[in-house]
């Protein structure tokens, strides 16, 4: 922990951009505001970062390769968080700003496309303020209920994430007499509402053990309004949980593209853990048919050692009728506080009326380094 004295936030949010060293904590310091000036107490500035990178064997219809990839399960970045007291109040403001940087996301790569060039894309450019009414964010950064469907105790989420398109969602599905191919990230997704986008987001104060929250934004040029919950608990071992809901305008034939789910996992003492999710999508378009994901998962944790089977389903993501399956298992060790390895296999299969699709199986195994 490195002691230090600033003389304004700016200059505070500088160190933290350009090379302060993890975490910088301030004392004491004051910012600027117009003429006079406002006293900030219990500044903190936390610069932070991973590296998420493993090989990836994948074996499809169409052959099997092998990829260098950065896993977009949990991808690399970097970024920082600023926080401080306004003396006098009550209130609490910061910011956070992070930036992904992925090459050979993979999500992406292809047996026609092993390597993908990298670039640093915006995950949050968000500012906030907290206190005794609760937190408001602005900016780009979590919808209200992003997240809301992966809810995981297992110690596993690093190789066995619940969206497991995110690990060889480039790759396709073939059915070979008609040569008709399907990427398994358009046919296999949790759906998760609406990610990270420009928004006003209002976290209210805990109700007991329930945490709920709303949003209001745009992405992609559509207005995107989101609420959400989660809770935690003991319930004979660790329970968390979470819903939510999200409504994004898209105008024309579909309307308003509606998403609604949750997910529940609980942790045993003894390291058995069980955790299970659900969404659904829905929208007017006659073309687009309804879509449902379903989540279920085993576990067990012991010492630093972490396992899991896992089942999903998504069904009429691509067409009506389709039913996408993955059935896996992942291994988690972490030695260190900073670094885990992990290793993790999926199986994943299409079904449609009339089509005989080969399936996809993806085997990755690397390591995630924090810093």
């Amino acid at each position: 922990m490195i002691q230090k004295k600033t003389k304004n936030l700016v200059s505070c949010v500088a160190l933290a951009v350009f090379g302060v060293s993890t975490p910088v904590a301030v004392a004491q310091s004051k910012v600027l505001a117009t003429s006079s000036e406002v006293p900030v107490s219990n500044l903190a500035i936390d610069v932070f970062g991973q590296l998420n990178y493993g090989m990836m064997f994948g074996d499809s219809g169409d052959g099997s390769e092998h990829f260098i990839v950065d896993n977009d399960n949990s991808g690399s970045r970097i970024g920082a968080k600023l926080k401080g007291d306004l003396n006098g109040t009550s209130l609490t403001i910061g910011a956070h700003v992070e930036l992904g940087y992925q090459q050979n996301s993979s999500s992406k790569v292809s047996l026609e496309e092993r390597s993908i060039s990298g670039e640093f894309k915006e995950r949050h450019l968000n500012m906030f303020v907290s206190g005794g009414f609760g937190k408001v964010s602005l900016g780009q950064g979590d919808g209200a209920a992003n997240g809301n469907i992966e809810r995981d105790l297992s110690g596993t989420g690093v190789i066995s994430w619940t969206n497991p398109a995110l690990v060889g969602g480039g790759l396709e599905f073939l059915d070979a007499a008609t040569d008709t191919r399907v990427r398994l990230g358009s046919a296999m997704s949790n759906q998760d509402f609406e990610s990270r986008y420009s928004r006003v987001r209002y976290d209210l104060p805990a109700l007991g053990a329930f945490k709920p929250t709303i949003s209001h934004g745009v992405k992609g040029g559509d207005d995107v309004t989101e609420v959400g919950v989660r809770f935690s608990g003991d319930f004979g071992g660790k329970l968390e949980g979470a819903l939510g809901y999200s409504v994004r305008d898209a105008g024309g034939v579909a309307d308003e593209i509606e998403t609604f789910g949750g997910s529940l996992s609980w942790l045993h003492d003894t390291g058995v853990n069980l955790t299970g999710a659900y969404s659904t999508t829905k929208d007017d378009s006659p073309v687009n048919p309804d879509a449902d994901f379903y989540l279920a998962k085993v576990g067990y944790k012991v010492g630093k050692h972490s396992f899991d089977i896992h089942y999903m389903k998504a069904g009429d993501l691509v067409e009506k009728g389709d039913s996408a399956k993955t059935l896996g298992a992942g291994y988690v060790f972490t030695p260190l506080e900073w670094f885990e390895a992990y290793a993790g296999y999926n199986n994943h299969s299409l079904h449609r009326s009339g089509a005989d699709f080969a399936d996809v199986d993806t085997i990755l195994v690397g390591g995630r380094l924090k810093f």
